[in-house]
């Protein structure tokens, strides 16, 4: 029984690979968009961003991870 569902389960990881190489392509371009939007919000003067200032700072890395996470999710749920 368990040889089946093992080669099933490897027939549906090779049917899928599409779309994890489109997900991890789509995931790395909004990174780095994120991550130069990041930077760039960083070198804008404190008082643009001060409401943000109240919740917490995260990384840059953080960020753009969360940010690139959330938008290639939600551009593979339809």
């Amino acid at each position: 029984m368990s040889m089946g569902v093992n080669a099933r389960a490897g027939a549906l990881a090779r049917r899928g690979q599409p779309d994890i190489i489109q997900f991890r392509l789509l995931y790395v371009i909004c990174f780095s968009l994120f991550l130069v939007a990041g930077v760039l919000q960083r070198l804008l003067p404190w008082t643009w961003f001060a409401e943000r200032a109240k919740e917490g700072r995260r990384s840059v890395l953080e960020q753009a991870r969360n940010a690139a996470g959330i938008c290639a999710t939600y551009a593979f749920m339809a």
